[in-house]
C-alpha cells in the first residue's frame, strides 16, 4: 500500500484527474492530499486541522499498513512563511513532529518527500507563479509585494532542511515549466502535468 499526503498537487485540484490516477493499477493507492494544507497548523487558508499532523491523526490505521509514504507539501508552507504566519524553524519542527509520529505507528515504513523539482529553473518557475499567484488574486485588494528571490532562496532552505531528516523525490522536470502541463492559473498541473509527474515518480521508485 501507497500513501500520499499533501496539498492541491497531490488532491489534484483544477484538473480531473491527480497525478496518483496515473500510476499502475497494480500499486494500492490512497491519496489523502487535501487543497490548501501545510505541514503544520499555519496555514493562509482556510483548512482548519487538515495539516499534515491533522492527517496523520485522522488516517493513523492506513499509516499502520503502508508500505511507502509520499509527503508533498511546500508551496503553501513557503507562502505562510512569507505572510508571517510561521518560519523556517516552525515548519521544520512540524515536520520532524510528523516523522516522528509516522515512524511510531509503523517502523518498517519507507517515507519520501516529494519536492517540485531539482532544477533552479523549476523552482524559480513556482516562485513566479505563486508570488503572482499571491499578488494579484489571493491578496489583489492589498499592495502587498512577495519577491520571488524571497520565495526561492526559503523553499530551498526548506528542502535543504526536510532532506536531513527523509529521502528526496522530484515531481517536475524542466520541461513541466511550459504552458502544456499546466492548468489557467499556472500553479497547478492540467491532466497532461499530473500524469508527467506520476511517470517521473514511477522513475524514481524503479530506480
Amino acid at each position: 500500500m501507497i500513501l500520499f499526503l499533501g496539498d492541491s498537487l497531490t488532491e489534484g485540484s483544477n484538473s480531473k484527474f491527480s497525478f496518483t490516477d496515473y500510476l499502475p493499477p497494480e500499486y494500492e493507492i490512497f491519496n489523502l492530499g487535501v487543497s490548501g494544507t501545510t505541514i503544520g497548523e499555519y496555514s493562509i487558508y482556510p483548512v482548519d486541522g487538515n495539516s499534515l499532523l491533522g492527517v496523520i491523526g485522522t488516517h493513523g490505521d492506513l499509516i499502520q499498513s503502508a508500505d511507502e509514504i509520499f509527503i508533498e507539501y511546500g508551496s503553501n508552507d513557503v507562502s505562510a512563511i512569507m505572510c508571517g504566519f510561521a518560519t523556517i524553524q516552525t515548519v521544520i519542527v512540524s515536520f520532524v513532529k510528523a516523522i516522528d509520529w509516522i515512524k511510531q505507528l509503523n517502523p518498517n515504513v519507507r517515507i519520501h518527500f516529494l519536492a517540485f523539482g531539482e532544477s533552479d529553473n523549476i523552482i524559480l518557475s513556482r516562485g513566479i507563479n505563486m508570488c503572482n499567484y499571491l499578488e494579484k488574486d489571493y491578496f489583489s485588494k492589498f499592495d502587498f509585494k512577495f519577491p520571488v528571490s524571497m520565495y526561492v532562496s526559503t523553499y530551498k532552505k526548506l528542502i535543504s532542511h526536510i532532506s536531513k531528516v527523509c529521502d528526496i523525490m522530484y515531481m517536475f522536470d524542466d520541461e513541466m515549466i511550459k504552458d502544456e502541463f499546466l492548468s489557467d492559473d499556472n500553479i497547478h498541473p492540467n491532466e497532461i502535468g499530473h500524469e508527467r509527474i506520476a511517470k517521473n515518480i514511477l522513475k524514481q521508485i524503479r530506480a
